[in-house]
């Protein structure tokens, strides 16, 4: 039975991949000026990956998606729009590359209670879209042309857009004591930028994730944080295939990547005034 077969699956976190063969969605983008308004949309196939937390032990009674990161395999999503009879209003393009849709730990909902067939709903997920918009609009009302990264909102973080709490609504199964997850999701979130003056722009993605689930094992390898002269820290390890990451919050919210050499067991900084603190984890890749 599949309920027998779902309850020799372990508790604790399990690395999902998406099947790209098999997960799609839609991204529609809608532009409101005043009196037009069109949308159009575009498809494409997804691949990513994310961190499903199941528990108890055993019998898994409750489900948990979490870093959750999905992109489109096409590199560029386009949309194009003609106002008016035959476009006698003007037209319009937007180009979106490097789309991602990302989810991290802080913006994850609540655990989802599994039912016996391994439905469930997850809600309160707050998401962030990230990618660069390339547009030109060329109508009657309104004149502009130019690019925005979706990643970097304008004025104050507090007053920056965000996407609406969104749900996963799927079902979890098993095949050879391999886990696959299925679910849906509809994001939406309106995009605010002092050069959209006039326009209203929303997007929205709608799509059908399928993924393999993988035992996650986390052995984070140890990081020996040193005071050597004039006040710099010299960070080691030992030799492996590690990636470097360093932020100014303990949470990583905000990371970059530490560019290593191959085989590179060091790595020396300085703090400096603009960044008086600055915290580094190590991981492997």
């Amino acid at each position: 039975m599949w309920v027998g077969a779902l309850g020799q699956l372990q508790a604790g976190p399990w690395l999902f991949t998406v099947d790209e063969k098999k997960s799609e969605f839609y991204v529609t983008v809608t532009l409101d000026l005043g009196l037009v308004k069109e949308a159009d949309d575009d498809s494409s196939r997804i691949k990513g990956s994310f961190i499903t937390e199941l528990e108890p032990d055993k019998a898994p009674e409750s489900i948990r998606i979490t870093n959750l990161e999905a992109q489109p395999i096409k590199s560029k999503l386009q949309f194009s729009y003609s106002f008016g009879p035959f476009g006698l209003l003007g037209k319009a393009r937007f180009t979106v590359s490097d789309f991602k849709i990302l989810l991290d730990s802080d913006g994850t909902g609540e655990a989802a209670v599994l039912d016996e067939a391994g439905r469930f709903v997850q809600t309160g997920n707050v998401p962030a879209i990230t990618g660069l918009v390339k547009y030109d609009v060329d109508t009657a009302l309104i004149k502009q042309k130019g690019q925005i990264e979706l990643s970097e909102p304008e004025g104050p973080e507090e007053d920056a857009a965000q996407a609406e709490p969104f749900e996963f609504e799927g079902r979890l199964t098993s095949s050879s004591n391999v886990p696959v997850l299925t679910f849906n999701f509809d994001i939406e979130q309106e995009l605010e930028s002092e050069e959209f003056n006039g326009i209203t722009v929303l997007v929205s993605a709608q799509g059908t994730v399928v993924a393999r689930g993988e035992r996650l094992v986390i052995e984070p390898p140890d990081l020996e944080i040193v005071v050597i002269d004039g006040g710099r820290l010299q960070l080691g390890w030992q030799i492996a295939d590690h990636i470097l990451e360093a932020a100014v919050e303990p949470t990583f919210a905000e990371s970059k990547i530490v560019e290593l050499d191959e085989g590179q067991t060091r790595y020396i900084t300085r703090p400096g005034p603009d960044q008086p603190q600055q915290f580094f984890r190590l991981r492997a890749r």
